[in-house]
């Protein structure tokens, strides 16, 4: 979904390295530092103010402050407060000692502050502005006595202003960042509340907020009244794994076997996150909630609840149905899934949380929903330290969900917590510290699993199983292949008995895949004959169900993982000529499903990707039609035997095509022509060599000549 032109305008690369920089500097958490960032375009601005609130502000710890009710994100101290400037009483250092009066430390470790809408005061009494400037003027005086950190966001003006009347706020400041981008007129519209009164009470622009607030109230006034009757059916979680397969392929060395690929660039399928059955009754459903409060109104009613004296649960239950809002809009179509509206959803999710009590039963399906959120805007960042970040607050909101219920009062939603959390643990492994957070994540499986009845929650139960068995498939990658490869298998084994093939056709093929693949893994170590074929059948029963007309690109995947197993089962010493000429032909043939798939999809408009590399399925072809060719124990007839040549030739250099950017596979793919070209010499020479020069391209002919 597409909020406004601005919003998803984008962020220049000069922007991202000053915000990293900034993003840098507050995570230090060091006391008594003053920084200034300086940026005219508001919009940007905002965008950039709610993304460090949504990198920084989540505590590390999970106590909870006297009030009972849960801090920020979490039953935990925040480590970084947004605020709107007090626009009746401009102190900045004034409004962060009230803040922490209100919220006092539990150890001596406070947070950074970053205080917005400076520009703001353009608009007010030059008194006003006088005070503004005349409490940065003192800044020395309260230097000593800061215990945090300090971001001041405002506009180049009032940054040239500052610089000029308060010269001691100047000389105390500690880092600088300018961010280019257009002015943006201030309007009162950007700002949630109306300007405060001179009534001694401290005005709801000082709450904390999770985000600023044009990013939330201007964006969301707008988006509500360009998506609002969308007919959004019941909430779902949608925290999808998103993993990819493991599929058998050419590793591109010397060697002519084909191999997998390694465990970082593909893996066993593993099955989604989840949103838990409860919630549906808990939250109200998106039509409800709309039929309450339509659009704008539940915008408006948040920001008169706050001004007003509310019960807490009113407000939180406001932020709720927002928060719910988005995520079901988000999960009702994957485009609607941008990292705008994730921010605003996590926003809603983080002020819901921070009004509910700590015991109230709201809060660990909100955190769960939190998580997931999380675990989606990981998706998205550029560099890895981002989406680490985004995973670690997913598993932390995930983790503090399960200390806020007893599992044997709830043991759906901690089943469902526990699944997600291994989800992320196991994405976090793809990163850092693999068979470290590998095995936190089968913990956490193998807890859910504990919860998880296999006779009131079968498919649930045989969905963990399956993450189980993918998990294992990881760690053997790292550590004890054979053992944790075995107990993939278990696990996959368990998980296949709860799947009907006939109603759960498609999840019930996937598992023969993962079985298959990790039989293949199992057979490198020990006993290949025998597991090759258990991973041949595994390979074979998925395929009865992953079909071309059904599901093509699984259905291409199964097939070269087929091919591959078809020729390692080959390659072994004891098998007899008779039988390895079968499993080659057999090989041939998988191998040929599986690339006349590829061409296929990539006809589709949009053209449909798969997962594995079709250049390295090329190339496995061509070795075994050149073993076809050049095993003397087949006996072929000398025009089949030249079929077999053309075919392996043809193979390769379709191979050299796509690994053109790839020197390694291409090197080696390229010695497989040479060689090729070698077997037609010594089967009709000159003239077999010439033909065979006749279909290379010309622009491969001196390498080729050279080393021929």
């Amino acid at each position: 979904m597409t909020v406004t032109d601005n919003a998803h305008r984008k962020i220049s690369d000069g922007n991202r390295i000053v915000y990293q920089r900034l993003k840098q500097a507050l995570s230090l958490g060091l006391r008594r530092q003053i920084f200034v960032a300086v940026c005219d375009d508001l919009t940007l601005r905002n965008r950039l103010a709610a993304r460090l609130h949504a990198e920084l502000a989540i505590s590390q710890d999970a106590r909870t402050n006297k009030s009972n009710r849960l801090h920020s994100s979490f039953p935990g101290y925040p480590r970084l407060v947004s605020l709107n400037l007090n626009l009746s009483q401009p102190h900045p250092i004034a409004q962060m000692n009230r803040w922490l009066a209100q919220h006092p430390p539990l150890d001596d470790n406070p947070p950074g502050f970053q205080i917005l809408g400076v520009e703001l005061l353009t608009k007010q009494p030059a008194t006003v502005q006088g005070l503004f400037l005349r409490s940065l003027r003192g800044i020395e005086r309260s230097l000593p006595r800061l215990e945090s950190s300090l971001l001041l966001w405002m506009p180049r003006p009032w940054f040239r202003a500052i610089q000029q009347s308060a010269p001691e706020f100047w000389r105390c400041h500690t880092g600088l960042f300018e961010f280019d981008g257009e002015p943006t007129p201030v309007s009162e519209e950007m700002w949630y509340t109306s300007r405060a009164s001179a009534a001694p009470r401290e005005p709801a622009a000082e709450q904390e907020t999770a985000v600023p607030q044009e990013n939330l109230w201007h964006i969301l006034n707008r988006d509500f009244a360009k998506y609002g009757d969308t007919g959004l059916e019941n909430p779902v979680s949608g925290n999808d794994s998103g993993k990819e397969e493991v599929e058998a392929r050419l590793s591109g060395e010397q060697s002519q076997q084909p191999a997998t690929n390694s465990a970082t660039n593909a893996s066993p399928v593993q099955e989604s996150a989840e949103k838990s059955d409860e919630s549906a009754s808990i939250h109200p459903s998106h039509d409800e909630a709309m039929e309450n409060l339509p659009q704008v109104q539940s915008l408006q009613e948040i920001a008169q609840l706050q001004q007003q004296s509310c019960p807490p649960e009113a407000l939180a239950e406001a932020y709720l149905r927002l928060g719910n809002h988005y995520r079901d809009h988000i999960e009702l179509e994957q485009s609607n899934a941008s990292p705008e509206n994730l921010i605003v959803a996590i926003q809603a999710y983080e002020q819901a949380l921070s009004w509910l009590e700590a015991d109230s039963p709201l809060v660990p399906d909100t955190l769960n929903d939190l998580g997931n959120l999380y675990w989606m805007l990981a998706r998205y960042p550029s560099k890895v330290e981002e989406m680490l970040a985004y995973l670690e607050q997913g598993i932390q909101a995930y983790q503090t969900a399960l200390t806020t219920f007893n599992p044997d009062e709830a043991p759906h939603t901690y089943a469902m917590i526990q699944n997600n959390l291994g989800a992320a643990y196991g994405d976090l492994a793809r990163y850092r510290d693999a068979a470290e957070n590998l095995q936190y994540s089968i913990r956490a499986y193998q807890e859910a699993l504990r919860y998880r009845s296999s006779q009131m929650e079968s498919l649930k139960y045989a969905a963990t199983q399956n993450n189980l068995g993918t998990a294992y498939w990881h760690l053997a990658q790292q550590q004890q292949p054979v053992t944790h490869l075995q107990q993939a298998i278990a696990s996959y084994t368990e998980a296949l008995l709860y799947y009907n093939p006939e109603q759960e056709s498609l999840s019930w093929a996937m598992l023969q895949n993962n079985i298959g693949t990790a039989y293949w893994n199992l057979a490198q170590y020990e006993q290949p004959a025998t597991y090759l074929k258990l991973a041949i059948v595994a390979y074979l029963n998925g395929l009865k169900y992953r079909t071309p007309d059904v599901v093509p690109a699984a259905c291409a995947a199964t097939q070269n993982n087929l091919g591959t197993a078809y020729w390692h089962l080959a390659s072994q010493i004891e098998t007899k000529p008779e039988a390895r000429q079968e499993y080659l032909q057999l090989c041939i043939a998988a191998y040929e499903t599986a690339i006349a798939l590829v061409h296929r999809l990539s006809k589709l408009t949009p053209p449909v990707s798969v997962t594995f590399d079709a250049s390295a399925t090329y190339n496995n072809l061509g070795l075994a039609h050149y073993q076809m060719a050049t095993d003397k124990q087949f006996a072929l007839a000398q025009g089949s035997l030249l079929e077999h040549l053309e075919a392996a030739l043809h193979n390769h250099l379709q191979a050299l095509r796509g690994f053109s950017n790839q020197p390694d596979a291409y090197e080696s793919t390229l010695s497989y022509v040479v060689q090729t070209i070698r077997a037609f010499f010594r089967e009709r020479g000159l003239q077999g060599q010439n033909l065979a020069l006749s279909k290379v391209p010309g622009k491969l002919l001196p390498e080729l000549l050279r080393r021929l």
